[in-house]
């Protein structure tokens, strides 16, 4: 999604844009699988025991990649396509056609190993097809988006566990109700939420619709008044009657940033009272500023540190990636980054253990 001025964009836009490349030359067409089974209860079954469900970004590669959906089929309950069902060029090659194929991939085989599978996203402002600055204006722009979500939220109706329906709306542009720019906002004004949430309700009444938001957890000012700016939203959201069920924390978090642990529990009480649904949905750890021999140790740390603070929250906990990608950018001090909760060979790291101790501590939900 977006990037922080304190977290790299190589991470993210690799992991996001090219998915179907991250593992494949290390793991690709391999008849065997190296992954190795916990000795202890999966992810999925401690989730589970609280009523919870786990989760993890996947997509139309997974069936070609052996080791990696083996370890997704056997730890998590859930996977979210981080990349198939975006308004882009993939899912939208023209203004007038769709590519459902990939998506459809993803779909079938998360239902053939018995997971869920929730739809990532309707509306964003990044990755917009090529063809949008040339087609899309002020006079069109509700008729696009809204066939858009219809056709899209039809195709899979009944089938999905919940869509983010509107993918980071704040930003820091200088509009008193915090609000992203640009472009939806800029085209149809701040009523494209209302009628997108609107427009995605009509076309599946029973799916869970979802207002996914980043970078509302830490102890700074930008992420402190983002996070009154979502909840504000959401207040008027709801006062409006407008039909959203949850709220998506995506909850990239940095190994050297403090999480605002009362500022956190005051937004998620009062998001709770607001009657929504709370779901982590793109959560890691970034070891950016972390001193290279403390990785595994600062990270695992980070994970449990949040995971009790907002775990108790949450329906749902996914992931970003499973594993540590060999492709990605180096640290600047040469060191691989190791945010995930296993490495490149899929074997676990102290992160999946503080993970494990997190969910088996959780409450079970009501």
């Amino acid at each position: 999604m977006i990037a922080s001025p304190s977290r790299p964009i190589s991470r993210r836009s690799l992991l996001k844009s090219a998915a179907l490349y991250s593992c494949a030359t290390q793991f690709l067409g391999s008849s065997r699988c190296d992954a190795q089974a916990p000795g202890g209860p999966s992810l999925k079954s401690l989730a589970q025991r609280s009523g919870r469900q786990i989760g993890v970004f996947g997509g139309a590669y997974l069936p070609s990649q052996p080791d990696r959906a083996q370890v997704i089929a056997r730890e998590f309950s859930m996977i979210a396509d981080g990349n198939d069902l975006k308004f882009s060029d993939r899912l939208r090659p023209s203004p007038t056609t769709y590519n459902f194929g990939p998506g459809d991939i993803a779909l079938d085989w998360a239902r053939t190993n018995g997971l869920l599978f929730r739809g990532h996203c309707l509306v964003w402002w990044n990755a917009l097809p090529r063809w949008f600055q040339s087609n899309v204006t002020a006079a069109n722009a509700k008729q696009i988006m809204t066939d858009h979500i219809t056709t899209v939220v039809k195709h899979y109706a009944g089938r999905v566990y919940s869509w983010d329906v509107v993918n980071e709306a704040i930003y820091h542009d200088d509009r008193p109700d915090g609000l992203r720019c640009k472009p939806w906002l800029d085209l149809i004004g701040p009523e494209y939420i209302d009628i997108a949430f609107h427009t995605a309700a009509a076309a599946d009444p029973k799916v869970r619709l979802v207002l996914n938001e980043c970078y509302i957890e830490h102890d700074t000012p930008g992420e402190i008044s983002r996070r009154a700016s979502l909840l504000a939203l959401a207040k008027r959201l709801k006062t409006a009657r407008v039909p959203l069920n949850g709220i998506g924390i995506q909850s990239h978090l940095r190994g050297n940033t403090p999480i605002d642990k009362p500022g956190m529990t005051a937004f998620l009480t009062q998001v709770q009272a607001l009657g929504l649904e709370i779901q982590i949905t793109e959560l890691d750890v970034d070891d950016v500023g972390v001193p290279g021999p403390m990785i595994d140790t600062v990270v695992a740390q980070k994970y449990r540190e949040y995971l009790d603070l907002v775990g108790p929250f949450a329906s749902l906990i996914s992931f970003q990636d499973v594993a540590d990608s060999p492709s990605l950018p180096k640290r600047p001090d040469g060191l691989a980054s190791r945010p995930d909760l296993f490495d490149a060979h899929y074997q676990e790291k102290p992160a999946y253990k503080a993970v494990t101790q997190a969910l088996d501590h959780l409450p079970k939900r009501s």
